[in-house]
């Protein structure tokens, strides 16, 4: 299991133009630890995957944003290409993004 930090759960439903068929998922959108040394770029990147519905409920009960520790596991994707999809996931913490931003608002009102 790896621990990320979970920004926003999404279920999504469309209807497939060619076929009539309603296609429905969930996105998850998370960052990790990892990014690539650049020149270009600074920060971490979300990261955008499927997931099951085990994982948007228990997203759902614990709330996001949100440290978790997220398995994967593959299945088929287009053209039987491997597709990465968030299997489980498990509450490790709430954040605490905003609390310096908070303190520092408090102080000003309080001025």
């Amino acid at each position: 299991m790896e621990t990320v930090l979970v920004l926003s759960a999404d279920r999504w439903q469309l209807t497939d133009e060619k076929t009539g068929e309603i296609r429905a998922g969930i996105l998850l959108h998370y960052v990790n630890q990892y990014r690539e040394a650049s020149d270009k770029a600074v920060g971490l990147r979300p990261t955008k995957i499927s997931a099951t519905t085990e994982v948007f409920d228990a997203i759902r009960k614990a709330g996001a944003p949100g440290f978790y520790k997220l398995d994967f596991r593959t299945r088929p994707g287009k053209e039987s290409k491997p597709t990465l999809l968030a299997a489980r996931a498990e509450f490790v913490r709430k954040p605490d993004l905003f609390e310096e931003t908070a303190a520092a608002h408090s102080e000003r009102k309080a001025r």
